[in-house]
């Protein structure tokens, strides 16, 4: 669960500093927590000065917060909370709304608000280089702030993995896939493996092992048990090495058919529908999309080629290594299309609204969707995409081509389920990543940066 922090500020002067305010909007917080997946690690009492706000600041430092909240209960002034927006966490301001709208003005907290985001980044201001910060209106029941909530959760999820998760390079990048030999620049912890530790797994298997999982199939396909067994034995080798990370980017060819006799890609697909999170030829920045991606959507993501443009729009194609989560149709263990051995998952990707982010060096990032159609492509898994859209801006499928060519985005495509781009564009602004926007001249060069 995500870890929330919540440090009201008022000024006393106020008559909203004495109603109680922040106590009961701090108990529906707590509820709301058990619906949307956080709880409060850390609350303060009412901070009125410089001083308090230093002491709640490394308080909250302490607590290992995802998110800190900064309630406006009432209008205060920059001193009061500027020590807290200096916190290396991702912060929001929060302004309670009124109690009345006649008589006295008992909180002017929509001004302090506006007074605090004021002063981010302003010139001369001690928050001057402070940011990013989301600001928050309303009551805890109010659907507007429960819906910007809700949005900033996701895109802290993605962030926090990004941040502090594990994974596996196992092997290095496919041959010649250059793009794909890029830093992580977001936290990720990167441990490399060679494929000899996946040599050594495959012969630690018990044949008794993939006999059970033999037996357990359970996937239409015309391959005999004898001709399944290696890529059985494959999974379960796959799958122990899996342990103990967020993810594995794997380069599955072209050591594992020659030495094997089979493709990987089955063994992925069915280890994606166990929840682990593979991404085909050693695309490690590709891995750390995906993980982003499920977190924030919280179902699994895929890696696909934009393989083919006609006018039903813009096919996504991939061996054969997608969970059935994708599928709302049969699914086959299928030969390889080129090489013609055992296995991949031949499939149709189901329609509906699909989302994607790919990281990319130099801190840079490209968030896009659109909209599966449902048929079937090339065997694999795969489908057409009729709608497009780049950074929230709706593209035609040229459009959104000529932009993935026009910035040298490299091959795989990262999509999710499910319209999540507002949420991957938030989560890149907490990590300080530079979304680039739509690129969709068809006429011009590809220069070098």
């Amino acid at each position: 669960m995500l870890r929330l922090g919540v440090v009201p500020i008022v000024r006393p002067l106020f008559r909203g500093s004495k109603l109680g305010l922040e106590t009961r909007s701090l108990e529906a917080l707590r509820a709301l927590g058990l619906k949307l997946g956080f709880e409060l690690a850390y609350t303060a009492e009412p901070v009125a000065d410089e001083a308090q706000a230093q002491a709640a600041a490394r308080a909250a430092q302490a607590a290992n917060l995802d998110l800190l909240l900064i309630q406006h209960v009432t209008f205060s002034t920059g001193e009061v909370f500027v020590p807290l927006l200096e916190l290396p966490i991702p912060v929001g301001l929060w302004a309670l709304p009124e109690v009345w709208d006649r008589g006295p003005l008992p909180q002017n907290a929509l001004c302090g608000l506006n007074l605090g985001v004021s002063l981010v980044g302003a010139q001369g201001s001690p928050a001057s280089r402070i940011g990013p910060v989301k600001w928050f209106y309303g009551h805890v029941e109010d659907p507007w702030f429960q819906a910007r909530l809700e949005l900033s959760l996701g895109a802290l999820r993605g962030a926090r993995v990004l941040r502090s998760g594990r994974v596996l390079w196992l092997g290095g990048t496919a041959p010649g896939f250059f793009a794909f030999e890029t830093p992580i620049e977001t936290g990720l912890m990167v441990e490399r493996a060679s494929l000899d530790e996946l040599w050594l797994a495959l012969e630690r298997i018990p044949d008794l092992a993939v006999e059970e999982r033999l037996e357990a199939l359970g996937e239409p396909t015309a391959y005999s048990k004898e001709e399944l067994r290696p890529t059985l034995r494959l999974e379960l080798a796959l799958s122990q090495l899996a342990q103990g990370y967020d993810g594995v980017a794997l380069r599955e060819w072209p050591e594992i058919p020659e030495k094997t006799g089979v493709m990987a890609y089955s063994a992925m697909a069915r280890l994606a529908d166990q929840g682990q999170v593979w991404a085909a030829e050693g695309d490690l920045l590709g891995l750390a999309s995906m993980l982003a991606l499920n977190a924030v959507s919280g179902q699994p993501s895929i890696l696909l080629d934009l393989s083919h443009l006609s006018s039903r729009g813009l096919m996504l194609w991939h061996g054969g290594e997608a969970p059935k989560a994708w599928t709302d149709g049969p699914t086959r263990l299928v030969p390889h299309f080129n090489r013609g051995v055992p296995a991949v998952r031949d499939m149709s990707l189901r329609p509906g609204a699909v989302s994607g982010i790919r990281l990319l060096p130099d801190r840079r990032a490209v968030v896009y969707g659109g909209a599966l159609s449902g048929e079937k492509g090339y065997d694999g898994n795969s489908g057409w995409m009729t709608r497009a859209s780049w950074a929230d801006q709706d593209l035609n499928p040229e459009q959104f081509l000529a932009s993935w060519l026009n910035h040298r985005i490299p091959h795989h495509m990262v999509l999710g389920m499910g319209s999540h781009q507002p949420a991957l564009m938030e989560l890149c602004a907490w990590l300080g990543l530079k979304v680039l926007p739509p690129s969709p001249e068809e006429w011009g060069l590809v220069w070098p940066r």
